[in-house]
């Protein structure tokens, strides 16, 4: 049964009962529409299509050659309504995704799945040559919050800790680029960001034996202690794991711990965006390069002191000698490449 028309970006379509639209997820559409305006990659897999609306826009906005693909009768149809509403041509496939994606290859594939993206990983890998992007709404898997699906999702171990937004999309990245490796090929992050119920990550790739190892020195593990918040990492290369003073580390990973943004591809992407897009884009641009945010709650629980502004405790911070900065994540977080030990005492003499 047809429901109603929906306008989004310069696409209209046609929505149906049984197949799937988010209309919360138009924000996280808007912002790829202006990455994928900023690739070169035209040839492009919309590979769980549901409506096509995401492929629709990329194809009107970006001048994207898109090939849409759903397994579901439903959608498939959908699709050839919606592309004709819009006075458009395109290859339309109706088959298992990651069928598709170990028998031809593409551009660029973007994986945009209802739940977990973990049993399209490894065939989206093989399957594109330049560009790969990826929606998780698994988010309890990947933060922590149920570690046995984590460990079966992504084979990487996490418990839920007041960075727990990052390490969802590092545990992300972190099993695309171990998966990414085994076809000879390395991935750079363009851009990835954590918001509400989904992560989202874009990926530039690069076919190469030499760079493909090199990765493994940005993957690795985070030792967290639960008594001080203390938090440590350290390549699978290096493996060493030390321990904190108030006892034992509790391990996860294996987790991403390079960069989660390119900074030129990002400050690119600012000129062009408006200011929703603008404002998140913005705390991209200007957050430190160093794995694993604080939280001010937490770290003040820890001293027993009031929480302090995060502009004052910035000020405290830098007085220091040390760098700062708000994250992606949220208004209450914050990267320092100062100790926890450091922070604490900081904390501790700050005038209450």
């Amino acid at each position: 049964m047809l429901l109603k028309k929906v306008r989004e970006g310069r696409a209209e379509i046609i929505l149906e009962d049984n197949v799937f639209y988010n209309p919360r997820m138009k924000f996280c559409r808007d912002m790829d529409i202006l990455i994928f305006s900023n690739l070169q990659s035209r040839d492009y897999l919309d590979a769980l299509s549901a409506t096509g609306i995401r492929g629709l826009r990329a194809k009107i906005e970006s001048d994207y050659e898109v090939i849409f693909n759903d397994k579901n009768w439903k959608a498939y149809n959908l699709i050839k309504e919606n592309l004709k509403l819009n006075g458009i041509e395109a290859e339309v496939l109706r088959v298992d995704a990651s069928s598709l994606m170990r028998q031809r290859f593409f551009g660029h594939v973007d994986i945009d799945p209802f739940g977990s993206p973990a049993e399209f990983i490894d065939s989206a890998c093989l399957s594109a040559q330049r560009y790969l992007s990826i929606t998780a709404t698994d988010t309890a898997a990947l933060c922590g919050s149920a570690k046995i699906s984590g460990l079966r999702k992504y084979s990487a171990c996490a418990v839920k800790i007041d960075c727990y937004p990052e390490i969802g999309l590092r545990m992300l990245i972190g099993k695309i680029a171990r998966e990414i490796t085994k076809y000879d090929k390395g991935v750079e992050v363009l851009i990835s960001w954590a918001k509400e119920h989904y992560y989202r990550v874009h990926l530039r790739i690069r076919k190469s034996v030499s760079f493909a190892g090199k990765l493994y020195r940005k993957i690795g593990y985070l030792f967290y202690c639960t008594e001080c918040g203390r938090k440590k990492w350290s390549s699978m290369l290096d493996a060493e794991t030390g321990s904190c003073k108030c006892g034992a580390f509790t391990i996860m990973g294996p987790l991403w711990l390079g960069e989660l943004d390119n900074k030129q591809f990002t400050a690119s992407l600012i000129k062009k965006a408006d200011e929703e897009k603008f404002n998140l884009l913005q705390s991209i641009l200007d957050e430190l390069d160093t794995p694993f945010h604080y939280d001010i709650h937490l770290i003040s629980r820890i001293v027993r002191v009031s929480p302090p502004k995060i502009d004052r405790l910035s000020e405290i911070i830098r007085e220091k000698g040390y760098s700062f900065s708000r994250t992606r994540f949220s208004g209450t977080s914050f990267k320092t490449d100062a100790e926890m030990e450091e922070i604490i005492d900081m904390l501790k003499s700050y005038p209450q």
